[in-house]
């Protein structure tokens, strides 16, 4: 029933802006008129400013975020049966009782999160002078202050179990003299060959794991609507698609290759990671309220 309303609200949604969205466009002369422009969509958020440059394009320059706050939670299983074995030695050995013990698996809730900041350029083509269909292309661009902001960030700790569990059982090897030879014990995530250790932040144990991409994306859409209204106030509707490259996905700072990476972080996780792998491309789907200046 919910699913059902939503999609009744979107589809009411939808015609009202088409509705709205229907008046012909009067021909307005080159760079003698403004509109700023807020936006909504899976992109985040953003404003914009428009300028008529001839009677079939429109060019546009803005800028827009993503709010902060995941997405949605998941959870990483790490295998910690190395460590339960560990533990039990030195209880079997009458040396020390463990407060925190560790199970076969040590699980880290994440959150996802995914956005980025950016700058923009477009020029919006109206094929038809009276009409409201148009063809919008352009480019995105992160400023060097977001530059290493990551497109996609699954970020998450370990329960504080199993990061007790870790510390104590580290001080008493430590104590106890045994292992001399050995680095301290690590809950570390396995990823081919490759192991990622959890680092302490705030008290406990964190796993993070970024998507970067290259600060300059291409953007190729299509849309409904004037983006300098004919009256004062104008909506638009736009569906379309950030195209990226250079992507690099990094685990504790260290390089992923991503085709290794299969369920590491989660099935959720491993669904977007594979469609990024395949297809460089981000959907985008935006709503937009336009304020003719001038």
């Amino acid at each position: 029933m919910l699913k059902y309303n939503m999609r009744k609200v979107f589809l009411t949604m939808l015609l009202a802006v088409m509705a709205l969205c229907a008046s012909a466009q009067v021909n307005m002369e080159a760079f003698r008129h403004l509109s700023i422009d807020a936006e909504a969509g899976l992109h985040g958020f953003g404003v914009e400013v428009a300028v008529p440059v001839q009677k079939h394009l429109v060019l546009k320059a803005g800028y827009n975020w993503a709010p902060s706050g995941d997405l949605f939670s998941t959870s990483m299983s790490i295998d910690t049966k190395d460590l339960k074995q560990a533990q039990n030695d030195i209880e079997a050995a009458h040396l020390h009782t463990f407060k925190n013990k560790f199970g076969d698996e040590a699980v880290i809730d994440a959150g996802l999160q995914a956005g980025l900041t950016n700058i923009k350029a477009m020029i919006n083509w109206y094929p038809f002078t009276s009409g409201r269909f148009y063809i919008s292309g352009g480019v995105y661009y992160t400023p060097d202050s977001h530059k290493d902001d990551p497109f996609i960030k699954l970020s998450g700790n370990t329960t504080p179990n199993d990061w007790d569990a870790l510390k104590e059982l580290n001080e008493t090897e430590h104590k106890h003299n045994l292992n001399p030879t050995q680095p301290e014990r690590e809950i570390a995530l396995k990823i081919g060959q490759e192991s990622y250790p959890v680092r302490e932040i705030d008290g406990s144990g964190n796993m993070c794991a970024e998507f970067k991409i290259d600060p300059f994306k291409y953007y190729l859409g299509l849309g409904m609507g004037r983006c300098v209204p004919n009256g004062r106030i104008g909506l638009q509707f736009e569906v379309g698609a950030m195209i990226y490259h250079n992507s690099v996905l990094y685990c504790q700072d260290k390089e992923v290759e991503l085709k290794s990476v299969g369920s590491s972080f989660g099935s959720d996780a491993e669904e977007i990671l594979d469609y990024v792998n395949k297809y460089p491309i981000y959907p985008q789907l935006t709503l937009r309220l336009c304020f003719r200046i001038f």
